[in-house]
């Protein structure tokens, strides 16, 4: 049946396949994401401020896509430009090595030349491989060479820039650096067993080599006698780098590989002989006295204290003894012999003199009074020396006494603690009343404990 445009029918849509309409689509979302790549570089877009290497799209330092990004044209003409400035006597490659060392890097604050000047140590070392580079330029003009070129210096401050990255980069900038290096293909053909990195390192050192020593060879024939020294010199450290560098640094790799594992299966060996000597063999005592508990706890204390002092407190230097291991004496006796808890606090240091040992010798008379006769099963002793004296409490929340009944034949505060005290100029003092526990503060002035 025909239809007149006129007979009031309305016309049926022709059917689309919206398979293709799909299909469609997909390439024309996939064609526009390709495009924008491409355009990517390409595209200049607005500055940005203030002026920071790039750090995602670096190719060494990030220069040229830092300063794309602050003059908001595209990387690709920056990076072609840098390069064709090497050839310039030098001049791009020293430019590009100074912006690398003063420019700041992305999400950092300080710039490699600040972190180089504020470490004294990597200081020495930047300055005394620049002073060597520089006596021997100077040499070879005072041994009646030509002048060192134009190339020379230019090369010899990059050299020294090159040297100031390395040891002022930050640790995020340096791994990807080594990163960079370790992927490169004259470096990492020492790995590699592909024959075609093999030949390519090959051939780059063999002519490296060569151009070296035909330079050197004709050094009488030649004009400008300093710069055919130079480049021939240059050539030829770097053929044998090319050449033999790699194996080298798989070798420097594989022993401190070697080192580091040796090391660690030093350490958990001492780890495993001290745990075994030590907890394993406490724990083992335990088992035996699970029917006394106060023994168990006693037992557990112990081992605590030393592994705490295993794990935290380090030996001191030989013949040296630290306040700090006289004190654990202290603690590590009362809970031995008494069976009483103490916890040590110690704050600060100081030469454990002739007064000093007086001191804790007091110290250690108040702690074994208050595990005998106090009849609480803790016991805290501070110690803390300051710049004027050192002060020692003994404290605990026993039954307490009465100071002032204590007979006359009971000698041990008055001869161990107050006597001995005032022997050395110090003082002591003590704080009881039954029931409310004791405190005994001995004090030692610096000025008698310094001498």
């Amino acid at each position: 049946m025909t239809l007149r445009a006129d007979s009031g029918i309305p016309r049926i849509a022709p059917r689309r396949d919206r398979c293709k309409d799909s299909c469609i689509a997909t390439l024309s979302v996939d064609d526009a994401a390709d495009t924008t790549t491409a355009d990517h570089d390409t595209t200049p877009r607005r500055p940005e401020r203030p002026l920071r290497r790039s750090a995602d799209d670096a190719v060494l330092g990030g220069v040229c896509g830092g300063l794309a990004r602050r003059l908001g044209v595209s990387r690709r003409p920056l990076r072609v430009l840098a390069v064709l400035s090497v050839a310039l006597a030098g001049l791009g490659l020293l430019a590009y090595m100074a912006c690398w060392t003063i420019v700041p890097r992305a999400g950092e604050e300080r710039t490699i030349a600040t972190r180089v000047l504020e470490d004294r140590r990597q200081l020495q070392i930047v300055l005394a491989v620049g002073t060597v580079a520089l006596a021997v330029l100077i040499s070879l003009q005072l041994l009646g060479l030509q002048g060192p070129g134009i190339y020379a210096w230019p090369m010899l401050l990059s050299a020294v820039g090159v040297l100031c990255v390395w040891r002022g980069a930050s640790d995020a900038e340096r791994a990807q650096l080594q990163e960079r290096l370790d992927t490169a293909p004259l470096v990492n053909a020492a790995t590699s067993r592909s024959w075609k990195t093999l030949a390519l390192r090959a051939c780059v050192g063999g002519a490296l080599l060569l151009v070296g020593a035909v330079l050197l060879s004709k050094i009488g024939a030649l004009r400008g006698t300093a710069i055919a020294v130079f480049l021939g010199a240059v050539c030829l450290c770097c053929g044998f780098l090319v050449l033999f560098a790699p194996w080298w640094l798989q070798t420097l790799r594989d022993l401190t590989t070697e080192r580091r594992e040796r090391v660690r299966a030093e350490e958990r060996a001492d780890v495993a002989a001290h745990l075994h000597d030590s907890v394993l063999q406490t724990l083992l005592l335990i088992q035996k006295s699970a029917g006394e508990p106060a023994e168990v706890v006693r037992l557990a204390r112990k081992q605590e204290r030393e592994l705490r002092h295993w794990l935290f407190d380090p030996a001191p230097p030989p013949g040296q003894v630290s306040l700090a291991a006289l004190a654990a004496s202290i603690e590590r006796d009362v809970e031995d012999d008494y069976g009483v808890a103490i916890e040590l606090v110690v704050v600060g240091d100081c030469p454990p003199d002739e007064g000093v040992r007086a001191l804790l010798a007091a110290g250690r008379e108040a702690a074994v009074n208050a595990a005998k006769w106090s009849g609480t099963g803790q016991i805290s002793v501070y110690l803390e020396v300051e710049p004027t004296c050192v002060s020692l409490f003994v404290r605990d929340l026993g039954r307490g006494f009465d100071p002032e009944t204590v007979p006359d034949d009971r000698r041990g505060i008055a001869l161990s603690i107050r006597e001995r005290m005032a022997r050395h100029g110090g003082r002591a003092v003590v704080r009881s009343a039954p029931g409310d526990g004791t405190e005994v503060e001995l004090v030692l002035p610096r000025e008698r404990a310094d001498r």
